[in-house]
């Protein structure tokens, strides 16, 4: 079955595993349920945590955007303890991913411009990431979606993209264009830089979106989807991160999986 929108997620979902993909979109079974399947994981409620931090700090006049400033707001968005029913299963685990998330955003504030162009921002945090979620028409019949934390504007009227990344460095141009391809769908300007910013480390990954790129991510994007909707047999892709699937209880491969991540 052809989908009818895509976003960086549900693209990387079905190269990582064809059958997590099925089990999150399109088993039967699986939906009355998820709500209950699905499990709070400590790293990305910090991440989330931090980007709605980032969010509402370069919503502060220049003035109070402060080392004090980034603190209580984080303090706030956190909105501790969160416990188990947020993921952390002990106390010093939740006290631990705070640090950490701290850790990042007072590095944020030592290294990066605080009074950046900004052009647009995510209107809806903590909390609603859904509020900003953005689509645009793709194809006749395809749509393309995401959410993007952070849009610079440069002298000459062109956009810059910023995505933030709370995780370790890895390559992800495709993501980034499908971003481009979103800012320019929405914005009707064009983009000129698009670029990771990795958190924990400080460093930045940025890409030149050339006619080239553009002409090669909508390729590779088109034939992603051509793939999920020849797909008939939405085979398990064994692997290290089967401990991160929510649904790994109802996986063909489970007890394979489950040695395999021993």
């Amino acid at each position: 079955m052809k989908p009818r929108e895509v976003s960086p997620y549900k693209l990387n979902l079905f190269l990582q595993c064809a059958r997590q993909y099925y089990f999150e979109y399109l088993d039967p079974q699986i939906s009355p349920i998820k709500r209950e399947i699905k499990k709070k994981r400590p790293e990305l409620e910090m991440g989330n945590c931090v980007h709605d931090s980032l969010t509402l700090f370069f919503k502060k006049p220049l003035e109070e955007r402060t080392r004090q400033t980034m603190s209580t707001v984080f303090k706030n968005v956190w909105e501790g303890p969160k416990g188990e029913l947020w993921g952390f299963n002990s106390i010093e685990k939740e006290r631990q991913c705070y640090r950490e998330a701290l850790v990042m955003l007072k590095r944020f504030l030592k290294n990066e411009n605080l009074n950046p162009s900004i052009f647009a921002l995510p209107v809806s945090p903590p909390g609603k990431s859904f509020d900003d979620y953005k689509k645009i028409p793709f194809t006749e019949d395809l749509e393309l979606g995401g959410k993007i934390d952070r849009v610079d504007i440069t002298p000459e009227g062109s956009l810059e993209i910023i995505d933030y990344k709370t995780g370790k460095e890895k390559d992800g141009t495709l993501q980034l264009m499908v971003y481009v391809f979103l800012a320019e769908g929405l914005f009707n300007k064009p983009v000129s830089k698009a670029s990771y910013l990795y958190l924990k480390s400080g460093g930045w990954k940025s890409i030149i979106p050339e006619k080239i790129l553009h002409e090669k991510a909508r390729k590779e994007i088109l034939e992603i989807v051509d793939k999920i909707t020849i797909e008939a047999e939405w085979s398990p892709n064994i692997s290290k991160l089967c401990a991160y699937c929510d649904y790994i209880d109802f996986c063909p491969a489970k007890e394979e999986a489950k040695e395999f991540i021993k």
